[in-house]
């Protein structure tokens, strides 16, 4: 060991220098304090033998230094007094020291406080090195998660509509990475698709799963997929990715202002709670299916419960992690405390803030358990768009070409899967005109829902008139549709290039025909309310909607064929 011995006493100095060096020590001495605290600053000793009573700096004053000077290593601090006496025992202690040695000195308890002390230090280097090997390791880990969480922000929130008008969110994650993912996006149709998903444990692991969800999400609402293809979507992928003990409770919904309605899929959140214009808790809809990931789903686990959306509603969407938020006495909020704010006696429009506060008194600072999530829809907002959306949802323009595309669809295929997106989708990446999508997906939703409603199925619109009947022509095309033996429905689409002027080479917009015939009965077309002025009904909208988007629209024959025409310009 390097050892500094401070004295001011010439022989004490002698006798510790040849007592260590016989021990194969190295030796630096000093005869003051001050001269030992350069010493020590110098040469940085392993061990320092140090006297009680010097001139100038005594050595209570010098531990002080020592210890002051250097705090990134332990140096232990031997005091050599004779005093014996409790109170200035205590006072080597209270100024750094780390034991004390008596005079005259005796060797073997020299060498035996010595070697205790070398153990120590051998100790506390041995820590500093695990305490810098934890912190360069903690550096990695959170250079790993703000990569993590960079990759997560771009994946989640990337095309996030949560600053939709009718929207009203707050989260509190429980760590850096959030357990529950809360995404919103339109379809083509003008519909707004909003999920609440609360992931088995949290952090890193349950963001992990959120992002492929997340992306599906987004692809698929983008594509016109119904929110049921979306729930059984993303149970086959967690199926597939996540270990058996992790899922993903989880409620979709789709806002669909055209046609006043509310579609929720709910599979192991808390209730969905809807309230009136006064505040009053009106209907709950509660989780029918169980949470994603947990096993392949039937053509019953896909069913999305239907709702009249009416004007003054709203809707209010929360994770577990609301009525199980617990004060420092873990006492829970509960289902019973939260659906108290809903007795009409708060303005609507302050429901949302009401809850937060509330939530946020009972739990009083206490630690978070869990994930919190908490989203309200405003119904009479929902078909107004974040302003710029318009812009975020145009793509850029391919030249205008020549293409034609037929499609023909059994009864089967009817009854197992909706082709609108896979048509739409194709249409798009055959031409792509720019800022179209949701008027091409309008025109030929309403066009096939009227060839496979009326035509082969046999419904009447005139059904929808009333809320209740709203309900039940829903029912009753699940229940046709599931019969549906035979019948076909046919659409063929041409697109040609209009020329921006007589004489011009370059085309500046293109002309779709667009021809959807069904091979059954037909329908009194005249029947159906062809205009949209008026009409404030829940159905009959579709073919003056049609019209108003479409250069022509003509049906023939008994109703069951109908041409189109739609045109578009750069």
């Amino acid at each position: 060991m390097k050892i500094l011995i401070v004295d001011d006493d010439p022989i004490n100095r002698t006798i510790l220098q040849r007592l260590l060096g016989k021990e194969g020590h190295e030796v630096i001495t000093a005869d003051n304090g001050r001269d030992g605290v350069d010493e020590f600053m110098r040469h940085q000793p392993d061990l320092v033998l140090l006297d009680i009573r010097m001139p100038g700096m005594n050595g209570y004053e010098a531990a002080r230094e020592i210890k002051k000077l250097h705090t990134s290593r332990f140096t232990p601090i031997i005091f050599l007094t004779a005093v014996t006496d409790d109170e200035g025992l205590v006072q080597c202690i209270e100024a750094g020291g780390d034991d004390f040695l008596t005079k005259p000195f005796n060797r073997t308890i020299l060498q035996a406080k010595i070697g205790a002390m070398e153990r120590i230090r051998q100790l506390h280097a041995r820590l500093r090195m695990q305490k810098e090997e934890l912190e360069h390791h903690q550096e990695r880990v959170q250079q790993e998660l703000e990569v993590g969480q960079h990759i997560f922000s771009h994946i989640v929130r990337a095309g996030n509509l949560l600053d939709a008008p009718c929207l009203n969110h707050w989260t509190s994650p429980m760590t850096l990475f959030n357990g529950d993912l809360l995404v919103a996006s339109y379809n083509p149709a003008g519909g707004l698709h909003i999920m609440l998903g609360d992931f088995t444990g949290h952090g890193l692991s349950a963001a992990v799963a959120a992002m492929p969800v997340a992306d599906i999400f987004y692809d698929m609402t983008a594509q016109g997929f119904s929110i049921g293809d979306l729930a059984e979507a993303m149970n086959v992928k967690l199926l597939s990715i996540m270990p058996r003990r992790m899922f993903c409770a989880a409620c979709l919904i789709e806002v669909d202002h055209r046609q006043k309605s509310l579609n929720i899929w709910n599979g192991g959140l808390p209730d969905v709670l809807i309230t009136d214009g006064s505040g009053r808790l009106v209907q709950k809809i509660p989780s029918n299916h169980i949470p994603l990931g947990v096993t392949r789903m039937t053509r019953e686990d896909r069913k999305v419960e239907l709702l009249e959306m009416r004007p003054d509603y709203r809707v209010f969407l929360l994770s577990d992690g609301v009525t199980e938020a617990t004060d420092p006495d873990e006492s829970m909020y509960g289902t019973e405390r939260l659906e108290r704010h809903f007795d009409g006696t708060h303005p609507p429009d302050t429901l949302f803030r009401v809850i937060l506060d509330d939530l946020e008194r009972f739990r009083n600072n206490a630690q978070q358990s869990d994930d919190i999530s908490l989203l309200e829809i405003v119904c009479d907002r929902a078909g107004e768009e974040p302003k710029g959306n318009e812009e975020k949802r145009q793509r850029t323009a391919i030249p205008p070409t020549s293409w034609d595309a037929a499609f023909v669809f059994s009864a089967h295929t009817l009854k197992t899967v909706d082709p609108l997106p896979t048509i739409v989708n194709a249409v798009m990446n055959l031409q792509a005109p720019s800022g179209h999508r949701e008027r091409l997906y309008t025109i030929l939703a309403e066009l096939y829902s009227n060839a496979l409603d009326h035509g082969l199925l046999r419904l009447d619109t005139r059904t929808k008139k009333t809320p209740e009947g709203f309900i039940r022509y829903y029912m009753e095309r699940e229940e046709r549709l599931a019969k549906l033996e035979e019948g076909t429905i046919r659409l063929e689409l041409t697109h040609r290039p209009i020329p921006e002027e007589s004489g011009a080479t370059e085309s500046h917009g293109g002309e779709i025909l667009i021809l959807v015939e069904d091979t059954g009965p037909g329908f009194e077309i005249d029947q159906i309310h062809t205009q949209l002025q008026g009409n404030i009904g829940h159905g009959g909208r579709g073919i003056a909607l049609v019209r108003s988007l479409c250069h022509a629209l003509e049906y023939q024959g008994r109703g069951n064929r109908a041409k189109a025409v739609y045109r578009w310009t750069v």
